[in-house]
């Protein structure tokens, strides 16, 4: 049954008790919640994203990678494009959760359909995009998308952060 004011509350509830330290408490609430949610809800895709996130930190990589994947389902399903902020960021995250547990072809596939040139958040995507091909041992193509991400960030400091990254991970 939708509920959505209680899937609100109990979702911020679940939020607060994870980020004060209490995530096993936070566990059942974002269960509950997502039971209550109206899939038509803005906020859905982000009850699903932190409840992967808190998830995953727990261990539990498997619930998580599910939750990511319904995060990107429940913008999908409310209408988003694929250049939008929303699920170039559900994109970004499943497709880091999966280089996470050694699955670069799965984040360069689900990274592939918000490849578009000139959205907002294009960079983003190279960034990850250079990480998956490099685990790939695609070294030249891996290079390619991180200089592709210095060229398309927006700011100055988010450029310069992103070259250190680089230069940690040793992209370039």
């Amino acid at each position: 049954m939708i509920d959505q004011p209680r899937a609100s509350f109990l979702a911020s509830q679940a939020f607060d008790f994870w980020q004060s330290g209490r995530a096993e408490d936070a566990v059942p609430l974002y269960e509950e919640a997502l039971t209550f949610a109206d899939p038509c809800h803005y906020g859905l895709p982000d009850y699903h994203g932190e409840f992967a996130s808190l998830l995953s930190g727990r261990g539990r990589f498997v619930e998580a990678r599910e939750q990511f994947e319904l995060a990107l389902k429940a913008c999908l399903n409310q209408g988003a494009s694929e250049g939008s902020n929303g699920v170039v960021v559900a994109r970004y995250f499943l497709a880091e959760h999966l280089l996470s547990h050694k699955e670069p072809q799965l984040a360069l596939d689900t990274l592939q359909p918000s490849m578009l040139n000139g959205i907002e958040m294009e960079w983003l995507l190279h960034y990850s995009k250079a990480f998956a091909l490099q685990a790939l041992k695609r070294e030249e193509e891996a290079r390619a998308e991180a200089m592709l991400a210095l060229e398309t960030v927006r700011s100055d400091e988010k450029r310069k952060e992103l070259a250190e990254l680089f230069a940690k991970g040793q992209v370039l």
